[in-house]
């Protein structure tokens, strides 16, 4: 099970969520002499995957002691906690398959379920074992500590009709109004559960109401309509009229009122027009989520690359439904993550520029011409809601990836800081103590982000993979404080039975940090764990060492790419053939290779080396025929990884190449006469056969002659030339060119008078 982690800083007083997540990797780069090899962790984007419960990684990449998330169940019933509301003393969610509205509250003062089940597996798992340096005092006050933690339980308050709770929002008398999709009724439910239609619009979905000044706001779609009822649910007025389908979130600060719309990513300003006034364009699909900052304004823009995607196909995603028109969900809450093809972009713009005014004072004017920062990009994801934290310029983002919450604080400082067993992080609410309200959805909860310090500080890293199995040696960690590590090897990728039990690594001082050797089987996967022991530990970067089982390389075939030459060549190829291969390394190691060649048939002691000590580096080598006599030879080309593993370990593999030629002597001529108008003769060639024979008059281009028996084919060939009929009285001088298969030119003149 993958666990929750909550961090220090959140806001005052709740701390800083950070979720450490750890991908240990090995690459080409980072292979060391002798076959070892380093895998190297020491900053935040490397800390993006694993199971961290009450550890903290900051955006720098410190591995901290931080908070644990209190978790409540959501009723059986309903898949999906979409929607959250917590203005008021009391907190409550609204859910999906089935519509509900839930109120959630602390169950003080006893040890709940959930808190029972992770005592027995930390009982289970063997974590009060040696390498637990902690007295059996501090044990006993951390135990006695654990069990007054509190623990969320949520009770349904209303079943309402339709799929998901839409939009939900407390009123100042305590009561709730929620929209249920599909549809366009608002519900009014009171604390004790009573249900009455608040209002009825003639539209299909509600995305969101919000009240504002003694009136009751509410987004819509399909039609792009922003209504404003009073607040008895009466009197219903279109105030925005836009061509965007769905208005998604809304926005309000003294008489002042922002809308986000979908498909279109654009940000409208409410005026007296119906058109209202557009403020920006953002490069998306919809502007999911809205929300002021100390200066400015944040908003959560998000891109469906698949094209044409509407709010309401985006939500059916998000619940993993087939449709919200009654269709049942597709498969199981619990299913596998699946890639989202999507991405979502944080944007902020600074509404004050450099006018001090008065604390909240913005000037929304500036959100149509000012730029907008890029605060947070995401690929495969998309947002689904914001919280700042107080007034600050520090905010919350939720996500469709993996139950994740994300901190930003400007441009730079990034953080994960809720990873969530449940897949899909839905909404966040702000409570009146200054903590935050979070859902989920592939599997609904509700957890509530406080202050409370977690007891246990650990991390466990994903799952490493050698490659092969592997002889892992020493773990080299830079950190402060007291912390433990223990390390288990397996043959899968998942932890089972056929694994090994967690072993302690003990750990000693050194120049360069702490080290601790690995001494665990040979397996192909290993998991760290880390724990905190200590308030004031930390841990900054680690480096693992380890070496694979060597493979050996593997040469598929070696080839000889011969001179190339035209029959209107006058001269002949270059003398020298290039060799070329073909090898690969499974495991990745760096090959050298020994070209050598002897002639065929021969013994071992026949080889000649075509490269001196030097071993290649490149699969081709080029080889001067002229350095060997004519004959028959083979070459062998031998792949070695000595570079990666050192020469005792080194694997090879050698292939031969086909048998080739190399016929380095020129044709002969011979019995050239000329009888009337006709030049007969014959070309001889000892090593291959003859490609063609030409002749040139009076220095004039070479023409070709015509084979006696009609083509060339043969090491002996008769040939027959017929002179220019316009050849003028005297003497004229007729060169003679016959060339082999492999270009090699032989030729001779002789005189003839007219």
């Amino acid at each position: 099970m993958r666990r929750r982690s909550y961090s220090s800083r959140l806001l005052a007083p709740v701390a800083a969520l950070a979720t450490l997540v750890m991908v240990v990797s090995a690459s080409p780069d980072d292979a060391a002499a002798g076959g070892t090899k380093i895998a190297h962790v020491d900053d935040f984007d490397e800390f993006d995957d694993g199971e961290a419960e009450g550890v903290a990684i900051e955006g720098s990449g410190r591995l901290t002691v931080g908070y644990v998330p209190q978790r409540g169940a959501v009723d059986a019933e309903a898949r999906v906690a979409f929607t959250c509301a917590a203005s008021g003393k009391d907190m409550y969610i609204g859910t999906a398959d089935a519509a509900t509205i839930q109120r959630v509250s602390l169950a003080k003062g006893k040890l709940g379920k959930a808190a029972k089940k992770k005592s027995a597996s930390r009982d289970k798992d063997g974590e009060q074992s040696k390498t637990d340096k902690r007295t059996k005092k501090e044990r006993k006050e951390a135990a006695d500590e654990g069990k007054k933690a509190s623990e969320l339980q949520s009770e349904v308050v209303a079943k309402l009709p339709g799929v998901v709770v839409s939009a939900l929002v407390e009123l100042q008398n305590g009561d709730l109004l929620a929209a249920t999709l599909p549809g366009g009724v608002i519900h009014r439910v009171t604390p004790k559960g009573q249900v009455s239609e608040f209002a009825k619009l003639d539209v299909k979905q509600i995305w969101a109401i919000v009240p504002h000044k003694g009136r009751i706001l509410v987004a819509t779609g399909p039609k792009g309509e922003l209504f404003s009822l009073s607040s008895s649910g009466g009197d219903p007025k279109v105030i925005l009229d836009v061509e965007e389908k769905d208005l998604l979130s809304v926005l309000v600060q003294d008489d002042s009122i922002v809308v986000g719309t979908s498909p279109g990513a654009k940000l409208f300003q409410v005026t007296s027009d119906l058109d209202g006034v557009l403020l920006h364009d953002f490069k998306g699909d919809e502007v999911r989520a809205l929300a002021f900052t100390e200066g400015g304004m944040i908003a959560a823009v998000n891109n469906f690359t698949e094209g044409g995607l509407s709010s309401l196909e985006a939500l059916t995603k998000n619940l993993n439904r087939t449709s919200l028109i009654g269709q049942p969900p597709e498969g199981s809450a619990q299913s596998a993550q699946r890639s989202v093809k999507a991405g979502g972009v944080l944007y902020h713009v600074d509404l004050k520029g450099q006018v001090k005014g008065k604390k909240g004072k913005r000037d929304l004017a500036r959100a149509g011409e000012a730029s907008w920062e890029t605060w947070l990009t995401k690929d495969k994801q998309y947002f689904t809601d914001v919280a700042v934290l107080g007034d600050r310029e520090e905010v919350l983002v939720s996500s469709s990836y993996e139950g994740k919450i994300y901190r930003v604080r400007g441009r730079r400082d990034l953080a994960t800081v809720a990873d969530f067993d449940e897949r899909k992080a839905t909404s966040l609410c702000r409570l009146r103590d200054g903590s935050v309200l979070a859902t989920t959805g592939d599997g609904a909860a509700v957890y509530r982000l406080d202050d409370t310090r977690s007891q246990k500080a650990r991390y466990k890293s994903k799952i490493f993979d050698a490659g092969q199995p592997a002889t892992y040696g020493a773990l080299l960690l830079r950190g402060d404080g007291e912390y433990t590590v223990r390390a288990r090897v397996g043959p899968s990728d998942e932890p089972d039975k056929r694994w090994t039990d967690w072993m302690p690594i003990t750990l000693v001082k050194a120049a360069d940090g702490r080290r601790g050797l690995l001494n665990t089987p040979q397996r192909r996967y290993l998991q760290l764990q880390f724990d905190l022991v200590g308030a004031d530990a930390e841990i900054r970067d680690f480096e693992l060492f380890y070496a694979p089982e060597n493979l050996a390389p593997q040469v598929t075939s070696v080839e000889l790419d011969r001179p190339s030459f035209d029959v209107d060549d006058d001269d002949e190829p270059e003398s020298k053939v290039t060799i070329k291969w073909k090898a690969k390394a499974s495991d990745g190691d760096d090959l050298v290779y020994e070209v050598r060649v002897r002639p065929e048939g021969g013994g071992d002691g026949d080889w000649v080396a075509l490269h001196g000590d030097v071993p290649v580096t490149k699969k081709e080598l080029k080889w001067d025929l002229d350095s060997v006599p004519d004959g028959l030879y083979e070459v062998e080309v031998m792949a070695s990884d000595e570079p990666a593993n050192g020469v005792s370990k080194a694997q090879t593999d050698a292939q031969l190449s086909p048998a080739f030629v190399v016929d380095r002597s020129r044709p002969e001529l011979t019995e050239l006469k000329v009888k009337g108008d006709i030049l007969t003769g014959a070309a001889k060639d000892n090593g291959g056969y003859i490609h063609d024979v030409a002749v040139s008059v009076d220095g004039k281009a070479f023409r070709p002659a015509s084979a006696g028996d009609g083509l060339f084919d043969g090491n002996y060939e008769a040939f027959t030339f017929d002179l220019p009929g316009d050849l003028d009285k005297g003497r004229h001088r007729l060169v003679v060119r016959a060339r082999d298969a492999y270009g090699n030119i032989g030729s001779s003149a002789l005189f003839v008078d007219r």
